[in-house]
């Protein structure tokens, strides 16, 4: 009786013994998983955030060269010397475009270089983080484009988060980009409220094409539809307001023309 009780009792304890460093071996399984998915999770969100970067800074620099192409050849041969003004913005948007996309991927070699620094690879190039304090650099890269811009700022300007800052800081980049496009010959105009927990910024543009609008521009109401088929602009923005917590009005203004207008929390 007492060999069969102790073999019992030892039977008992090895089946707990297992099942408890099965059920510990299935726990760290299912943390393994779930720590996956949430690198998963965050390389995803870090690809879309990346993604936008790259589209807005392309964007806006490529919308900003083909205005002045367009201008460049249609003022050769009779006004060479406005012109040559023209090329030499081309050349200087291009160089600020591969500055910002140089800061940009940057980032990504960063992880890399980290572990592995390698003496001979290019020093990065460090340059001012977009925010709105930059916006007059915007409006003035819209302006020397032939696009008549005013700023106004309401209120005290308040310490944003830097996602916050950046969200504003591209919906002003990207509503200009639009009417650029959209809307050539029109005038813009930028309004920046800060209130005590909130920044609201507005872009609004006339939507009269100029005289001198580049063949086949689309009038700019078909900007409305840049939320599903006609590109990642106004999509890009609200996805941007969005992940921010802020809310986002686009439609045509009042009289005429296009208003961006997104309310975003100070933090």
């Amino acid at each position: 009786m007492l060999i069969f009780v102790a073999a019992g009792v030892v039977g008992i304890l090895a089946r707990a013994r297992r099942a408890a460093v099965d059920a510990q071996a299935h726990r760290a399984d299912v943390a393994e998983a779930q720590a996956d998915e949430m690198a998963a999770r965050a390389a995803a969100a870090e690809r879309l955030r990346i993604a936008r970067e790259l589209h807005d800074v392309v964007a806006h620099h490529v919308s900003l060269m083909a205005v002045q192409a367009e201008a460049a050849a249609s003022l050769l041969p009779d006004r060479p010397g406005e012109a040559a003004r023209s090329v030499d913005l081309i050349s200087q948007t291009a160089r600020l475009a591969m500055t910002e996309l140089r800061r940009l991927l940057g980032v990504l070699r960063d992880s890399g270089a980290a572990a592995a620094p390698d003496p001979y690879s290019e020093r990065p190039v460090v340059t001012p983080a977009a925010s709105l304090s930059r916006v007059d650099e915007v409006l003035d890269h819209v302006r020397s484009a032939g696009l008549p811009v005013t700023l106004t700022v309401c209120g005290t300007p308040a310490e944003l988060s830097p996602s916050i800052d950046l969200t504003a800081y591209r919906i002003v980049q990207e509503a200009l980009t639009n009417t650029m496009r959209h809307a050539p010959g029109a005038a813009a105009q930028v309004e920046i409220a800060y209130e005590e927990e909130y920044v609201t910024v507005r872009v609004a543009d006339t939507g009269t094409p100029g005289p001198g609008a580049a063949p086949g521009a689309q009038p700019n109401g078909s900007r409305a539809n840049g939320l599903g088929t006609r590109g990642f602009g106004l999509a890009g923005i609200a996805e941007r307001v969005s992940s921010c917590g802020g809310t986002l009005t686009a439609g045509p203004g009042q009289p005429g023309g296009f208003a961006v207008m997104a309310r975003l929390p100070v933090r």
